[in-house]
């Protein structure tokens, strides 16, 4: 009878692989680390997105306002022009004569009476340039208001048949109530507005178009 285990004959016990306590604060430190600067890097890309979105859909949004006043106004209207302006302003509007219908002005009067007007006409007094609305009442102005900013086009006005064929005369008789209103407004708008500053930022200019086609409702 045996009290004891013979424990001579027991292989030697091998030693199992691990990391130490500072190989672990290393590890955990570096992956903190580069996880910390990709969240901040994904951060960043997000608010560059969203500050490009916010300019483009706030300028969008800007134009599509002054083209529905625009439209409003013409499918109301008893009769439209098209027209150019100087620098004058919308007191020098002039119809356009023997030649295609297409400037940068639009004068429309909603009745018969001639003394009471609309104009829209591209204002080229300040460095930039702007689509502005001239109202007159009975020969009297009475409101002048700035639908859009940064545009860079210097036609923004054409009238055409049903056709799309640029009217060449300022009788506009001929066309009746298919008389059609094409309006067309490029602009810029500063793509990062809070990103550069002075000359840094040639590049951070983006452009839109915005165009559409107007019909004058039948008027009786």
């Amino acid at each position: 009878m045996k009290l004891f285990k013979n424990t001579q004959n027991r292989p030697p016990r091998r030693c199992l692989p691990g990391f130490t306590l500072a190989e672990m604060v290393i590890t955990v430190g570096v992956f903190l680390f580069i996880f910390t600067g990709a969240m901040i890097a994904v951060q960043i890309f997000g608010l560059r997105v969203y500050t490009l979105a916010a300019t483009k859909l706030v300028a969008t949004a800007g134009s599509r306002k002054a083209m529905n006043q625009i439209r409003l106004q013409i499918q109301q209207a008893k009769t439209v022009y098209v027209g150019n302006c100087s620098v004058t302003g919308p007191t020098s509007f002039s119809l356009i004569l023997s030649n295609y219908q297409q400037g940068n002005a639009l004068i429309i009067y909603p009745t018969t009476n001639m003394a009471s007007y609309t104009i829209f006409y591209l204002d080229f007094s300040a460095p930039t340039n702007y689509l502005n609305q001239y109202n007159v009442l009975n020969s009297v102005p009475v409101l002048t208001n700035t639908l859009a900013a940064f545009l860079t086009n210097q036609i923004v006005f054409a009238a055409a048949d049903y056709n799309g064929n640029i009217w060449t005369s300022t009788n506009y008789s001929g066309l009746s109530n298919r008389l059609v209103i094409w309006v067309t407004m490029q602009f810029s708008q500063w793509e990062y507005p809070v990103g550069y500053v002075g000359g840094v930022g040639v590049n951070a200019f983006d452009y839109y178009q915005l165009r559409t086609r107007v019909y004058r409702r039948a008027w009786n």
